[in-house]
């Protein structure tokens, strides 16, 4: 059972990893949409990163008001993993 759960924990891990590299290259995207270059895509990743920061705030506040402390807890740790994990994608293409 152990094994099953730290599997899980593995695609869990591999799915968050993923989301925030998404969310990087849709910033990049829309900053050459807009004509920019390098420095405006990190600009805009940056950007992207304040934007899901932000998110969370309103997320953990939301559920605590909807009376769901637990998912409060859960939604906090993931998206700080998440915003964490863009971050280090704007560190490796700052270079």
């Amino acid at each position: 059972m152990s094994t099953d759960i730290e599997e899980l924990r593995g695609e869990i891990v591999a799915l968050e990893t993923a989301l925030a590299s998404a969310f990087g290259e849709l910033a990049v995207l829309r900053a050459s949409m807009q004509g920019g270059g390098p420095a405006e895509a990190l600009l805009a990743m940056e950007e992207m990163a304040g934007q899901l920061e932000a998110s969370l705030l309103r997320g953990v506040v939301g559920a605590e008001e909807a009376g769901r402390p637990g998912a409060a807890v859960g939604f906090e740790r993931r998206m700080e993993l998440i915003v964490h994990a863009l971050r280090n994608a704007i560190a490796f293409r700052a270079g």
